[in-house]
């Protein structure tokens, strides 16, 4: 199914959530596209929070209603032009979540990392890592306390092997014509196969990313994510990027692990795509 000119933006009212709320809505003004902010009002806050015997149902939910449709007025007032919908919805955080995404189908989705606690953490661990496997539509992850999104100096994970760029469109949708750089790092053990394949690939980013300059950099190492993590941490670019499907097994794998581990280390944004 082609995804929708839509932005999901998940919301609980925290801080982290705040400043992911704001750059969604930039993005989507950028963009032209219409913001989705949800809110979920979950089975680990009605446990961890409130008195079972009192608790009432349509009062909490007409409580979230509240503060969401205040959230969203606020937005307004700061993005006139922008088309914002939005929606509350009840029960466990990731599937409540992962399910909507699903149903709208938006091109982009931005979450602020936070971890959970109680029950929720107990079950799910780190919304973000969680969400990543659920998910098939690119997933943009924003760090605690990151308010600003700047796109001048960027990193892509290549496993050094894949070929392919159309995964890089929403990439592209989200550059516009900014003047980035692209700077690919991949970890190799100087392999000759992944060598003759870089000027290939580079080429194939050329072409998609004509406004953008776009370098490739081999990092010597035999721990693959220890090795592009340090890399990371030293380079601290403006946006962190992982495809996260690939063909084969040990692509997948190494993918769908560091995909996680990028969104726990990273002082970054990260965009994880599908």
């Amino acid at each position: 199914m082609k995804p929708t000119t839509t932005i999901f933006a998940a919301h609980d009212f925290s801080k982290p959530s705040k400043n992911a709320l704001n750059i969604a809505a930039e993005l989507a003004l950028k963009t032209q596209s219409t913001l989705f902010v949800y809110h979920v009002l979950s089975s680990a806050a009605i446990t961890d929070n409130v008195n079972l015997v009192n608790f009432s149902a349509d009062i909490s939910l007409n409580r979230a209603m509240g503060a969401l449709k205040r959230s969203v007025l606020a937005l307004k007032k700061q993005f006139p032009t922008l088309q914002i919908e939005f929606d509350l919805g009840s029960g466990f955080l990731v599937t409540t979540i992962s399910d909507k995404i699903k149903e709208i189908n938006p091109w982009l989705s931005v979450l602020g990392v936070k971890k959970r606690t109680g029950f929720d953490k107990m079950i799910f661990g780190d919304v973000c890592s969680v969400l990543v496997d659920k998910v098939d539509v690119p997933m943009l992850v924003i760090p605690n306390n990151y308010k600003d999104l700047k796109l001048d100096k960027l990193s892509y994970a290549w496993d050094g092997d894949t070929l392919e760029t159309s995964q890089l469109k929403p990439l592209n949708t989200l550059l516009g014509d900014q003047l980035s750089e692209i700077l690919v790092l991949s970890v190799t053990h100087y392999d000759d196969t992944v060598l003759k394949k870089t000027n290939t690939f580079k080429s194939a980013l050329q072409k998609m990313f004509k406004l953008q300059t776009v370098g490739i950099k081999h990092v010597m190492g035999l721990d693959t994510i220890k090795t592009m993590e340090e890399a990371l941490l030293e380079i601290q670019p403006d946006l962190l990027v992982v495809y996260k499907h690939h063909e084969s097994f040990w692509q997948h794998l190494f993918h769908k692990s560091f995909s996680k581990k990028a969104i726990q280390f990273s002082h970054s944004p990260v965009l994880v795509i599908k």
